[in-house]
C-alpha cells in the first residue's frame, strides 16, 4: 500500500499531465485514494507481482490510480468498462508525452505497455468489473452491512 505522500504526489502528477478522469481523484481524500489504490494490476494479483509491476512502470502509476477509482465506482455495465479501460490507454500516451521527450525511448515503451495492459484489462477484467470491490472502504463497509 503506497503512502498518503505518494498518493498526494501521483494525483498532482495525474492532474498537472491532464489525465482524463484526474479531477474525479478531487473528490476523495488522500487516505480514501490511499485505501482504494492497488497500484497496477488486479487485486486478485498477490501483492507481490503488483508492487513488481509498480516498479516495472513507474510512470503509468497516475493512470492505474485513476483506473483504479473508476473500478472502485464501478456500475458493471459494459459501456463503462471498455470506457475506463479506453481511457487507461489514452492516458498511458498522455503521461508517457508529459515525462518523456520526443527522442526518448522510455516514451515508446511506457506507451506500449499503456496500450498492454488496456487490453489486458478489457479482455481479462469483466469478471472484477462486475465483481463487489475489493479495497479496504468497501471491505470494511461490507462488514458493517453484515453485523446489522
Amino acid at each position: 500500500m503506497e503512502s498518503v505522500r505518494e498518493i498526494k504526489r501521483l494525483r498532482l502528477m495525474a492532474i498537472e499531465a491532464g489525465l482524463d478522469g484526474a479531477t474525479k481523484l478531487k473528490r476523495y481524500t488522500l487516505a480514501d485514494l490511499r485505501l482504494i489504490f492497488n497500484g497496477i494490476g488486479s487485486d486478485k494479483f498477490p501483492e507481490k507481482i503488483r508492487k513488481l509491476l509498480d516498479k516495472l512502470h513507474p510512470s503509468l502509476m497516475p493512470v492505474a490510480l485513476i483506473h483504479d477509482v473508476e473500478w472502485h465506482k464501478s456500475d458493471n455495465s459494459m459501456k463503462k468498462f471498455t470506457e475506463s479501460n479506453t481511457r487507461f490507454k489514452k492516458n498511458g500516451y498522455k503521461i508517457a508525452k508529459y515525462r518523456y521527450c520526443f527522442l526518448d525511448p522510455r516514451r515508446y515503451i511506457v506507451m506500449n505497455q499503456a496500450r498492454r495492459f488496456g487490453n489486458l484489462c478489457q479482455l481479462f477484467g469483466w469478471s472484477a468489473w462486475t465483481s463487489p470491490c475489493e479495497c479496504a472502504i468497501c471491505k470494511a463497509k461490507r462488514g458493517k452491512d453484515k453485523k446489522k
